[in-house]
């Protein structure tokens, strides 16, 4: 590995790392057309070695100088290290002291939408999920209750934004994830390819999500919203079908992921009884 200690904010090595604090500004940067778009960050060791083994490339990786712990021994022998002093850390992060390290990886080329939904069973889908830490809870839930991909419209964040994939805890990695370029025609090609289209609403007209019932051979697409706004009315009738999750107490919604979770739990069982 490559050790260089940087103690000038100043030093180029480090440009690609400041102002993580400001996720506005870095959320557009790591846009397509923005000037990171062809990288991502990952932050912590578990979330790292994740990556690493699905094979994702890493090129950089920031570390305080107060770290006591040696580095992981799977880190590649390629990586260039960055120990950084405190001003250099408060640039980069906005704090005197970060705790885990942070890596700089190679952004892997976007998958296809027509493509990917070819050889998968259970899909999520997401319109207007704009929070990354919501984006990284239902990936983390989305992995753990079998969804072979994710696919997001256009109005989504970005599931490799750094926050996305530290909530996820690295199960960003063990999901493929399409963007849909355009929602309703997505809409159109999962329904001629024999998916069933299940919208998740609040609406008390919609049925119990308990009810439903799948052959086992048929693919789904379970679509969900943001909080508040939900799933558009465009949407909500363009779906096969529309279900909600009862609630108790007056709530009258669950956050995105949570209702995700829900749904992909029900699939599963609709699909076993």
């Amino acid at each position: 590995m490559n050790t260089h200690e940087v103690k000038d904010p100043g030093d180029p090595l480090i440009q690609d790392f400041l102002g993580l604090n400001n996720h506005q500004v870095r959320q557009e940067r790591e846009r397509p057309g923005g000037d990171m778009a062809d990288s991502f960050l990952a932050e912590g060791e578990q979330v790292i070695e994740r990556a690493l083994l699905a094979g994702h490339a890493i090129s950089t990786l920031v570390v305080d100088a107060s770290r006591k712990k040696p580095l992981p021994q799977w880190i590649p022998e390629t990586t260039n290290i960055l120990i950084c002093e405190e001003s250099v850390i408060v640039a980069i992060s906005g704090r005197t002291k970060i705790r885990d390290p942070i890596g700089f990886f190679v952004r892997p080329r976007p998958l296809s939408f027509d493509k990917e939904i070819q050889s998968v069973a259970t899909i999520v889908v997401t319109e207007g999920v704009t929070n990354p830490t919501n984006m990284g809870a239902l990936f983390r839930n989305a992995s753990a209750l079998d969804a072979d991909l994710i696919c997001i419209d256009s109005a989504s964040c970005d599931p490799l934004y750094r926050r996305a994939v530290r909530v996820s805890m690295g199960q960003v990695f063990s999901i493929n994830h399409a963007r849909i370029p355009n929602l309703r025609q997505g809409l159109e090609t999962l329904m001629n390819s024999g998916f069933a289209c299940i919208a998740l609403t609040p609406d008390p007209s919609a049925e119990d999500i308990s009810d439903l019932s799948l052959e086992e051979d048929t693919p789904v697409a379970l679509l969900v919203g943001a909080e508040g706004a939900g799933l558009t009315p465009a949407t909500l009738k363009a779906c096969t079908y529309k279900f909600r999750i009862p609630m108790s107490k007056n709530v009258d919604s669950l956050n995105v992921a949570t209702a995700a979770a829900v749904g992909l739990f029900a699939i599963r069982k609709a699909r076993r009884t």
